[in-house]
Parts: structure tokens; C-alpha cells; sequence
């Protein structure tokens, strides 16, 4: 017997047994919009984690039993108009392919519509909407439109725009339910201006993260259901790459079960057969989220939360990260990503995303400097040398952790990952371990005493670690003043020294 792959619709809308969880939010958008009073909501949050999936499977999926009940429920995607007026002509048309009403009421909308289609300015356009809505109203019938992609509105909508939404949603004699789909916040997307009030104040806001926990156990309680034999490794595996972000579970389970034939073939030897493909993909999934982060502009405060150095982040950016369910607390105090292989990943990235260039600048320069010592002293196959030479001063078990940090970086990134130690060193372990290891060949880059750079490197080295929410230990101005001295200091000794070469 031949197995469909049960993933083949990833990416897209999922319904009905392919949507899994979510029961609280379903629960709290049709709370809000199918009681006899009714409201509106946005469903915010970061790309690909279900956010149409929830509202279709909450209101769209249930359209028939609602229509008999003489409640309207329309899709619209932003992305595809360019005007309010586009979206209403939608609206209307697919109004006029339901019948909600009698046929001499029906008759009566489609005059209105008519109307509006035949009216020669945007102002009369907008009265032929209130009067549609008033009629739709005063028959107890309530539309609500669930609108996708409504990061588009800052491209086609002005400020008039959001104010007329804001009349026909609040007015109560042209009442409509709305339902609001984007990334960012209808606050954000909507054009400031303090003598008006605002669209997003007429929203209750439903910020969607993560799988929760229960979540989890639905979506793989799911595949058991096809009958999939499912050992806990494989679900551990997964959740090393994937997390509890419910795209990234598709992605690669769709990728293992393109593999599979039969129902009893065991996933566990399906994964590490193509486990290298998978890690390919999981790099260009990770990129698009990356590149979605910059987007947003939350790359930086990403990269300093979980990789260091802590620079210009406050507590704000870590609550901003925290309600994007980028990011959580451990147990340790320190923050994690929403998965460990992502944490891994962005440690490999930390070089391309500027986080504060000087320091970029002042790590890249030492990290040289100590391979052109080493290489002076030991040669090119060093470490062994540089063990025996300073075994007494705890190299062995130092050059070991280094290796065991390689040995993890080529297993998961392969030719991504350095060959060099030096590259897996942090700012007190290059002055501690090398530099001032050996300050007869230091001191001709740094000059003065070993003891008066200690501090420096101290000061570095405490800003380089990344954030520990138990300490929140942010940088003050007077701390970054200092380090970013320290670092010109560095900068100018190296400088000058490759200089006297």
C-alpha cells in the first residue's frame, strides 16, 4: 500500500484534519465575532505560522452554517487590490453570488451595487457603501470580512481609508465584523495623526506564536491516526530543527515523507538517510526567516539576545522578541531561539549581521593575530604543540572544549563551519590563552604590561556574552563609551604594528 504524503499541501492554508490545536484562539476570534454583540480582531505575528490557517479554520470553515444564520463571512487578500474601492467591488460581487436573503431583497443589493459601480467619484462610492451596509443591517444581517495580508494596507490605503474602515465598522447602523491578518500591527501600518482617532483602537489584538505544548502533541497525535509508527527520537529530532514552529514541522516532514513508500517503513532510518538534504533545507528556510527579521528590523536584537555581544538592545527590544515568540527563557537564565539547530545557525551568522561593527571590526583582527602567533611558533598544525607546551596552564582541557565546539559545527554545517580553533575562541580566552600566554611576542603589537590590558579584555569579554534574562545586564552609555575606546585602542595597536612589519 502506497502512503500519500500527508505534508503535500505545506505552505499554503491548511483545513480541516490537517489543522491541528489552536483551540483557545479559535475559541477567543469567534467569541469575538459570533455572539449576538461582535467586535473586531487582528491576528498578528511572523510569517508562516499558521495565521491563515486559524482564521479560515475559526470563521471560513464553518460558512455554510453561519450563512443560514444570516451571518456573511468573505475572504479578501490585500495583496491582490490596490484601492478600498477594488475590495468593496469584491465584496459585493461575491455578496451577490450568496443567497443570504429573499429574492426581492437580493434584487434591491444589486441595485446598490449597480450604483456603486456606476458612481463617477470616490465619494460617491463611499456613500453607496454606508447605504448598502445600512441595508444589510437592517435586515440582521451581519458580513464580516476576514482580510489576509493586511501588511499591504500602508501601499493602498491613506489616512481617509483607515478612518472610513473605522466609521462602517463602529457606526452601528453600518456594523460589520473585521478580522485582520498581518505581521505587523494595524498601529504600525496605519498613518499617524493625532487629531483622529485611531483604526486599531477598535480591535482586540491576538498576537499568534508558536505550537504550545498541547499543540504538539495534537500534530503528531494526528500522523498516529494514519497509522504511522512514530518512535520519540523521531520527534525529538525534529523538534532540534524545527521546534514548535508549525511550518518548519511540515517542511520537514514533508521532505522525510517524499522518501517513504509504505506505511511500515521506519522514519527513524528514512531521517538519517537523507538527514544532510534536510539540513540544507532547514539553512534555506532558516535564511527566509532571517531575511524576514531584517525585514521587520529585528535581526540585531536577535543575534545580541542569543549570540552576544550584548550592544544597544533594552528590555523592551527582549519584550518585542518575546511577544514574537522568537525567543524564550531557560532555565539557566540565559534565552534561547525557537529551536537549538537555529540557535546553532545563528552563531555561524553572527559575522554577517552587524551587530556592532566595531567590535566585528576588533574580534576579526585579534582572532588574526593570534593564527599569525601560533603559526609563527607552532606552525601550521599547532594545537598538539601548543598542549604540550602549556599543559601545566590547563591547555589540554581547553583545547579540547575547542574541539568538541568544532567536531558540533562541522557535524551540523559542514564546509559551512571553520577548520581553525582560533575561530571558536571568545575575546578573554584570546587574551588569557594566547596573548598574554606569551607577552614577549605580545608586546611588541600591544607594548606596556600584560596586567594593564587585562582589564580591557575583562570589559570586552563582558559584553560579548549574550543575554541572561535573570541579569539583564544591558550596556549603559557610560559602558558603551568605554568599550568602544577600548576597541579604537586595540584597533590602533594592531594597526600600527602591521605597519612596522
Amino acid at each position: 500500500m502506497t502512503l500519500k504524503n500527508p505534508f503535500s499541501d505545506h505552505g499554503g492554508i491548511v483545513t480541516e484534519g490537517r489543522f491541528v490545536g489552536r483551540q483557545n484562539e479559535i475559541n477567543l476570534i469567534r467569541n469575538r465575532l459570533l455572539g449576538e454583540t461582535f467586535g473586531n480582531i487582528a491576528i498578528m505575528g511572523l510569517p508562516r505560522i499558521g495565521k491563515s490557517s486559524l482564521a479560515w479554520n475559526a470563521i471560513l470553515s464553518i460558512k455554510g452554517e453561519l450563512v443560514s444564520k444570516s451571518i456573511i463571512p468573505i475572504w479578501i487578500s490585500f495583496g491582490e487590490f490596490s484601492s478600498l474601492n477594488e475590495v468593496f467591488e469584491e465584496v459585493f460581487l461575491e455578496l451577490n453570488e450568496i443567497q443570504f436573503c429573499s429574492k426581492e431583497s437580493q434584487e434591491i443589493f444589486k441595485k446598490f451595487h449597480k450604483l456603486f459601480t456606476t458612481a463617477k467619484t470616490s465619494l460617491e462610492r463611499r456613500r453607496f457603501i454606508k447605504k448598502y451596509l445600512r441595508l444589510l443591517n437592517s435586515k440582521k444581517i451581519r458580513l464580516i470580512l476576514v482580510i489576509d495580508e493586511f501588511d499591504n494596507a500602508s501601499k493602498i490605503l491613506n489616512l481617509h481609508d483607515f478612518q472610513f474602515l473605522r466609521e462602517i465598522s463602529n457606526n452601528p447602523e453600518t456594523k460589520i465584523g473585521l478580522v485582520i491578518i498581518s505581521r505587523k500591527t494595524i498601529q504600525e501600518l496605519e498613518p499617524d495623526n493625532g487629531t483622529l482617532s485611531n483604526f486599531y483602537q477598535i480591535f482586540t489584538d491576538l498576537r499568534l506564536k508558536l505550537f504550545s505544548e498541547d499543540d504538539f502533541s495534537f500534530y503528531w497525535k494526528r500522523l498516529k491516526n494514519f497509522g504511522i509508527k512514530l518512535s520519540q527520537e523521531y520527534i525529538d529530532k525534529t523538534r532540534f530543527y524545527c521546534g514548535l514552529h508549525p511550518f518548519l514541522l511540515d517542511v520537514l516532514n514533508y521532505e522525510v515523507f517524499n522518501q517513504i513508500k509504505q506505511i511500515d517503513t521506519n522514519l527513524d532510518s528514512t531521517f538519517k538517510k537523507i538527514v544532510d538534504e534536510l539540513k540544507l533545507k532547514m539553512f534555506n528556510e532558516y535564511e527566509s526567516i532571517i531575511k524576514l527579521m531584517i525585514n521587520e528590523g529585528i535581526e540585531r536584537m536577535m543575534m545580541q539576545v542569543i549570540v552576544g555581544p550584548v550592544y544597544d538592545i533594552n528590555q523592551r527590544d527582549v519584550e518585542k522578541l518575546l511577544k514574537y515568540d522568537i525567543i524564550y527563557p531557560l532555565n539557566d537564565g540565559t534565552f534561547s531561539s525557537f529551536a537549538n539547530y537555529f540557535n546553532d545557525y545563528l552563531v555561524l551568522k553572527a559575522n554577517e549581521i552587524d551587530i556592532w561593527p566595531l567590535w566585528s571590526e576588533v574580534e576579526n583582527e585579534l582572532r588574526l593575530l593570534v593564527k599569525k602567533y601560533l603559526n609563527e611558533k607552532y606552525g601550521g598544525d599547532w594545537e598538539n604543540k601548543y598542549i604540550t607546551q602549556n599543559k601545566q596552564k590547563g591547555a589540554e582541557s581547553f583545547i579540547q572544549e575547542k574541539r568538541e565546539m568544532r567536531t558540533k559545527n562541522k557535524r551540523s554545517f559542514g564546509n559551512k563551519a571553520s577548520n581553525d580553533l582560533v575561530d571558536y575562541t571568545y575575546p578573554m580566552e584570546l587574551f588569557d590563552r594566547f596573548i598574554a600566554l606569551d607577552w614577549g611576542w605580545s608586546v611588541s603589537v600591544f607594548g606596556k604590561q600584560k596586567n594593564d590590558w587585562k582589564p580591557i579584555f575583562e570589559h570586552l569579554g563582558r559584553i560579548r556574552n549574550p543575554l541572561a534574562h535573570n541579569n539583564p545586564s544591558f550596556l549603559t552609555d557610560s559602558d558603551k563609551n568605554i568599550a568602544e575606546g577600548y576597541c579604537k585602542i586595540i584597533l590602533e595597536k594592531i594597526y600600527d604594528w602591521k605597519m612596522r612589519l
